[in-house]
């Protein structure tokens, strides 16, 4: 449990950073809180539509294929995003088609690893367990924003 734990915080960071400077980009392409919002709401709208089928799947779905799977499409979009930058090649509109991309990989992978890490501990350990994936989820959340903003004020948004 204790290597899933840092792990999944290492990814949670990871994922965190990679929201922010997207609605980051958003805002220096478009000068726009507005299109910033829309951005946003692409990214959370697929939880709130499909989320009860990406729970379904992972109740089907082996667990820790799952994980790995949502977990490298998750690194494949925020690297398609860099790439994308980097080449000078990002408009809104791919920015939006990134955000629902990770909005729809998000609805399989959260569930996917809240339960893979109950099931790396004893039936005894679940609450103690639960409790770890919260503060994990809640610092990741915490420090990847902040390493965001950190890293884009040094390295720009690429």
């Amino acid at each position: 449990m204790r290597w899933w734990s840092a792990a999944n915080f290492v990814s949670n960071a990871g994922t965190w950073m990679q929201l922010t400077v997207q609605n980051l980009l958003v805002l220096h392409l478009t000068g726009s809180a507005a299109a910033t919002g829309l951005s946003m709401s692409v990214q959370a709208a697929p939880a709130l539509f499909v989320s009860l089928l990406g729970g379904a799947a992972v109740d089907r779905w082996p667990r820790k294929t799952t994980v790995a799977v949502s977990q490298a499409l998750l690194g494949a979009v925020a690297f398609s995003t860099a790439l994308l930058v980097a080449a000078g090649r990002i408009d809104m509109t791919a920015l939006l088609v990134l955000a629902a991309v990770t909005g729809v990989i998000a609805t399989v992978d959260g569930p996917a690893c809240a339960l893979l890490g109950n099931d790396l501990v004893p039936a005894a350990d679940v609450p103690s367990a639960i409790g770890v994936g919260a503060l994990v989820h809640g610092a990741g959340r915490l420090t990847g924003t902040a390493l965001a903003g950190v890293t884009v004020g040094f390295l720009g948004t690429g």
